[in-house]
């Protein structure tokens, strides 16, 4: 607030300068509340238009968003109006009715032209519901006839299907036919990369090996494993991941073992016998054939295919997933698959005893590499150093110029001559002529100075003398130090020596028992 006019004055001038300073005064404050007010105005206006400018963007926003989801429904819409969609429900619900044991109903299932599902799911449905409770199997097609023309329109798919379901059903006649046809074409097995094992094809090659499907359908796999994996055609990097199995077997990992541990552990691990629970466990753990079962039913037809695509365009993550199912998804290359199965501990036996025979030429190749590069050690070398100088020491001992040129490095280090006996005495004889000298013309002040002057050069060559013996016994102490380091070198050298000896017999003898429990040749 201005301040307020003072009636106490003594003139009129300073009555006149008082109310002007009070006017101005106000005038300030007055101007100083406007600026205030219309800062606070403009604040107001400020915040009022980005509150409108976030209601208008947020307006916007929901509004593509009520657009979007509009276009995703009337795609839904029509996703629902294709027959296939149905056919792929009805489909569905039969199955789930089936793995639940719930009554179920063979669905009316039209022929839709490109789509192998409807038929090859109504040649299966009245297998699968013979002799179930509660299953109407009144309607039923020809197996032969359906499960032809689902062939016709995708061969993997329809045989994959036809041996998921007898894996999960329980139909030996669906699973014989099946892999017939897909132990002979894996590298077509769905989307799989070339040169890749797909999953699908990957888990009907452990369950083969493992029994699943009689003794015939091993002869069989090993046949076709043979044509996929050739021990002769592996490439540099795939022979270095062969070593690096063998050397690092048992190993944890970035750890490397002694090249005898890791084969005699890996002789004890393809030693092992079979387990007779192996594919049992195999079964009880596994729901791959499920899975794949629950995505060839799920997988959009070609018809379903544009729409599917434009849904997911459209990022709401829903509706059918059209992404590349788990059983097409490559497994690994061939060679990678059977190091695996040979080296995992974890492998089942029979697994690895497939992989052993399909892969001992090319171990028995790589263990020949390893004991030809496996050559006797070289002589160990002990660096011992003093005073700049470096004596390299082996069992056999150490190199003579050298240990001459460090002790006389060491022998420059100390001043031993010690102080000239001849000079010494010299001065005395000197002195003590001068004190006879000097006692003879009566000078017997100067001549006892004289006399005790001599005991001088006596004192200093004591002291020098003393200086040099320390100095000597000191280099003697260095140099007794320098042979001693020198012949616990040797020492450990030569217990070093005798360590990698037995080190290298004890892994070439481990390399000769490995290579002895390999077969001799891959059995036909």
């Amino acid at each position: 607030m201005a301040r307020s006019v003072s009636q106490w004055n003594w003139s009129d001038f300073s009555q006149e300068w008082s109310q002007t300073a009070a006017i101005n005064e106000l005038n300030d404050d007055i101007g100083a509340e406007r600026r205030s007010r219309r800062r606070e105005l403009e604040t107001v206006k400020s915040e009022l238009g980005s509150g409108l400018e976030r209601v208008d963007t947020r307006l916007d926003s929901v509004a593509d968003q009520v657009a979007l989801l509009l276009t995703w429904t009337d795609l839904r819409f029509q996703l629902l109006e294709l027959d296939e969609y149905q056919a792929r429900r009805e489909i569905r619900s039969a199955f789930r009715a089936l793995a639940e044991g719930r009554p179920a109903r063979l669905p009316d299932l039209p022929d839709l032209p490109g789509y192998w599902l409807p038929p090859a799911a109504a040649a299966i449905l009245p297998l699968v519901f013979r002799g179930r409770p509660g299953a109407d199997a009144r309607k039923s097609g020809g197996l032969t006839t359906g499960l032809d023309a689902a062939r016709g329109r995708d061969a993997v798919r329809a045989e994959l299907f036809n041996l998921a379901v007898g894996r999960c059903f329980g139909q030996a006649v669906l699973v014989d036919a099946a892999f017939l046809r897909l132990i002979h074409d894996p590298a077509d097995l769905g989307e799989c990369d070339k040169g890749l094992i797909a999953n699908g094809w990957r888990a009907l090659w452990e369950h083969a090996a493992l029994g699943a499907f009689g003794p015939a359908a091993v002869v069989q796999l090993t046949g076709r494993l043979r044509e996929l994996f050739d021990p002769n055609e592996a490439d540099e990097a795939e022979l270095a991941a062969w070593d690096s199995a063998i050397t690092g077997f048992g190993a944890a990992e970035g750890e490397t073992p002694p090249l005898a541990d890791a084969c005699n552990a890996l002789r004890v691990h393809l030693g092992a016998e079979p387990a007779t629970a192996d594919l049992a466990e195999l079964e009880r753990s596994d729901g791959r054939w499920r899975r794949y079962l629950e995505e060839l039913i799920e997988e959009p037809s070609p018809a379903e295919h544009p729409i599917v695509g434009e849904m997911e365009s459209l990022g709401l993550d829903d509706g059918p997933d059209r992404s590349r199912p788990s059983w097409a998804e490559p497994a690994g290359t061939p060679a990678a698959l059977v190091r695996r199965d040979l080296f995992d501990p974890e492998a089942p036996v029979a697994l690895r005893r497939l992989a052993l025979d399909l892969a001992a030429p090319l171990l028995r190749a790589r263990l020949a590499h390893l004991e030809a590069t496996t050559t006797a050690p070289e002589p160990t070398v002990t660096a011992v150093r003093r005073r700049g100088e470096s004596i390299d020491v082996t069992a056999a001992g150490h190199d003579a110029d050298a240990l001459t040129a460090a002790e006389e490095r060491i022998g420059r280090g100390f001043d031993t001559d010690g102080p000239s006996k001849l000079l010494h005495t010299g001065f005395a004889v000197v002195l003590g002529a001068a004190a006879l000298g000097l006692a003879a013309f009566g000078l017997w002040v100067l001549a006892a100075l004289a006399a005790l002057a001599v005991l001088l050069p006596v004192v200093v060559y004591r002291r020098d003398a003393a200086k040099a013996r320390e100095q000597a016994e000191r280099r003697d102490e260095r140099l007794a130090e320098l042979r001693g380091a020198l012949f616990a070198a040797r020492a450990d050298a030569s217990e070093a020596d005798k360590a990698a000896a037995a080190a290298h017999r004890a892994d070439r003898t481990a390399l000769e028992r490995l290579v002895k429990t390999l077969p001799e040749t891959a059995s036909e």
